[in-house]
């Protein structure tokens, strides 16, 4: 009952205090539309949505970006700001806030009249209450019936909310100067420090900073800041709020000269991939229904991006890059991302490109550019093809270069490879792969069926389309860093596969979980197979072509060098850790023939780059071994009829004749054609049997390529688990 007397009492003295001052504006009422925009008492208040900024965090909770319209702001809870700095903002902007009602009658009048008789400019005198409705409802238009939607909009707004509630409003929304918007921010941007941490100087500092923030900053005004923080300081003492001796303590406090708001600036590439998937995914529609709208709500909505970035393993991989690439003025980058094998959950990533975080092509993830050739680095894909089909790593395969294929209606015609050093003769694909034999690698993958080789690419994690010509195997379609690293995972994690994933959950203003992401995997490929694989790849880097990647502990890897020397990678893991580094021209292939003084392959700078970045990304994470293949279960090693006879035609069919006498051998009789039948296409979760198991596959398998063979004893001379 009191309250609704108080309010009537309220309305009927500034009835009259209105009244007097509309004798004096009659033109300023010509339009009374006024009055019935401001409502009634019953009519709810909308006020405008706080404009917060979106915080991106790693994955141990440390701020990456800041992503907002320029309004920085970060909203608290009346109960977080310390009472001194309540009293001290009340004591120089509304004093008896908590006793009177939507406007104080005293200062409103005086304010009116002086207005009506030509003051210059509206006075002061407004409420909190008022201040806020001018700030999230109306305008700050300074003319008179925009003040008085301000009064009776603060008096329907005194029904909807209680005292605290507004406070709390006000203090998150009123500017404090410096890009600051509200409590918390002011606090950050001139003190380096949260809201709660504020003193009695500082919180006077800051009250006397909303009448004027800008004239008053105290970077650029420091006496006239001085000036009136002293003077709050005086008031707060008058009021009641401080003693003489706190007053004269606290006005000997120096001001803050440097501000400690960090300006956003471009977005790492991490980052810039992180809001083009919150941009285009579908499972974040709740942001809008387009790139646009969902960009223009990440600037004002106030959500938390939990990523999955490891700053501190960021940190290595930059500096892995910086220690080990050679000075190429630019000409020359290295690009590195790092997957964690069982969630796929990308922990590191350097683009590539420096211009990559302002929208340039980023090699890494290839948005914004085409890809680029992984050389020899594909052939773990032949392999798994090549075990899912029933071959085993003791098979022996002729490694002669250079070696012809000719295939109708492509270019070149016919194709010619060649080994980085001729030779070879039969070898075993253990030794294929230890040292990146390319015509071995060719012809299996020919004896593989081409098909099944794309088809595996695809199962285990590579997105981008393949052609199945003979030059695949060696890695002549264009992938990118991402995917390769998301493969090697597939393989790491047992056959396995992940999808990248870059953010683990999204939060909204309020602080609820919008989002949160889970990723299980699926079974794409045979775990005895992938083991089998991962013990392979062991052999390339303690006694193949990636040496340099030793790091004391099992690891596994495969080094790739294009054509001319225009694309070199090192693709390796341990079981906890999966990384991908490429090294070339992002802006096109160039050939590195001498950078550094030396022709660029994979086994150089980028498994130097990879070997200092895994050393310490490992260092406090104990060594663990891979899971061995079930050698019982492992073919005995036959010779794979080489099928690549000059001359010789690979149909649109898959068959091949290969003529008596081809590349050498003699043991294929003078009319024996052997056949690589097209791929045929099986419903999903189909069991594919392999001599000694059984595997599961989810997606398209494909038949068993029928290839004439040989008995031979199985190649023994190098043990296939290392050890």
């Amino acid at each position: 009952m009191a309250r609704w007397i108080r309010l009537a009492l309220e309305l009927v003295i500034s009835g009259f205090v209105l009244a007097g001052a509309l004798l004096l504006l009659v033109p300023a009422f010509r339009n009374v539309s006024v009055f019935y925009e401001s409502g009634t008492l019953s009519q709810p208040v909308y006020l405008r949505p706080l404009a917060v900024p979106t915080v991106f965090l790693d994955r141990n909770g440390q701020k990456l970006y800041t992503l907002g319209n320029g309004q920085f702001r970060s909203p608290v809870t009346l109960n977080q700001v310390p009472k001194t700095t309540v009293r001290a903002i009340l004591d120089v902007e509304d004093h008896t806030f908590y006793q009177h009602g939507a406007i104080d009658l005293r200062s409103i009048g005086r304010a009116i009249v002086v207005d009506a008789t030509g003051g210059a400019g509206l006075q002061g005198a407004s409420t909190i209450t008022q201040q806020l409705v001018k700030q999230e409802v109306l305008t700050p238009q300074r003319t008179l019936s925009r003040k008085i939607k301000e009064v009776f909009i603060a008096f329907r707004l005194t029904h909807q909310l209680s005292k605290n509630q507004i406070l709390q409003d006000y203090l998150n929304t009123v500017y404090f100067g410096e890009g600051a918007y509200g409590i918390q921010a002011a606090a950050e941007t001139y003190f380096g420090e949260g809201v709660s941490h504020l003193d009695t100087a500082q919180s006077a500092l800051l009250a006397a900073l909303i009448e004027d923030p800008s004239g008053l900053d105290p970077f650029y005004n420091p006496s006239g800041a001085k000036f009136r923080r002293n003077l709050a300081l005086k008031q707060m003492m008058e009021y009641g709020d401080l003693t003489k001796a706190e007053y004269l303590l606290a006005i000997k406090q120096p001001l803050p000269t440097v501000s400690h708001r960090t300006l956003p600036g471009v977005p790492s590439a991490f980052v810039a991939e992180v809001i083009r998937r919150l941009e285009t995914e579908p499972r974040y529609s709740f942001l809008g229904s387009t790139p646009t709208q969902r960009y223009q709500q990440l600037l004002v909505g106030g959500y938390t991006i939990h990523t999955t970035l490891d700053s501190t393993m960021q940190g290595y991989a930059e500096q892995a890059v910086k220690d080990r690439m050679p000075n190429t003025n630019g000409k020359f980058e290295a690009a590195l991302v790092s997957v964690d094998p069982s969630n796929g959950q990308v922990r590191t990533l350097v683009s590539g490109n420096p211009a990559s975080g302002a929208g340039g092509y980023d090699v890494v993830t290839g948005v914004g550019g085409t890809g680029r050739q992984p050389g020899s680095s594909f052939k773990p894909f032949v392999l798994m093809a090549a075990l899912q089909q029933g071959y085993s790593p003791y098979d022996t395969i002729d490694g002669t270069a250079p070696c012809t294929f000719t295939v109708p209606n492509t270019k070149p015609y016919p194709y010619v490879a060649n080994n980085a050093e001729p030779g070879f003769g039969l070898v075993s694909i253990l030794k294929a792969t230890a040292d990146s034999i390319n015509c071995a690698y060719i012809r299996l993958g020919i004896n593989t069926g081409l098909t099944n080789v794309v088809s595996m690419a695809h199962l285990l994690g590579v997105k981008s389309p393949l052609v199945p010509l003979p030059s695949m195997s060696i890695g002549s379609e264009d992938v990118n860093p991402l995917e390769m690293a998301d493969a090697y995972a597939t393989i790491d994690d047992y056959g396995v596969y992940h999808a990248p994933q870059f953010i683990t959950s999204v939060d909204g203003s309020n602080g609820q979980v919008l989002i949160q992401r889970t990723n299980p995997g699926i079974r794409v490929a045979s775990s005895q197979d992938a083991k089998v694989t991962i013990a392979v790849m062991e052999h390339v880097i303690t006694q193949g072509t990636g040496t340099a990647a030793q790091l004391g502990r099992p690891a596994a890897g495969k080094t790739g060098t294009t054509d001319n020397f225009t694309d070199a990678w090192f693709n390796g893991f341990t079981p906890q850790l999966v990384t991908a580094v490429w090294m070339g021209d992002p802006a096109g292939s160039v050939p590195m023939f001498d950078v550094g003084g030396i022709p660029v392959y994979g086994g150089t700078y980028p498994t130097e780059i990879w070997h200092e970045f895994m050393a310490k990304a490992m260092a406090n994470q104990a060594p663990l071994n891979f899971k061995p293949p079930n050698l019982a279960l492992i073919p005995p090693g036959k010779l794979i009829v080489p099928i690549d006879a000059p001359g010789s035609i690979i149909a649109a069919d898959g068959t091949r004749s290969a003529p008596y006498g081809s590349s050498g051998n003699s043991v294929v009789p003078p009319t024996t054609t052997t056949t690589v039948p097209p791929t045929t296409t099986v419903p999903s979760t189909t069991t594919s049997t392999i001599p000694g198991s059984t595997t599961t596959t989810t997606g398209t398998t494909s038949t068993t390529a029928s290839v004439p063979t040989t008995t031979v004893p199985p190649t023994t001379a190098v043990p296939l688990v290392p050890g």
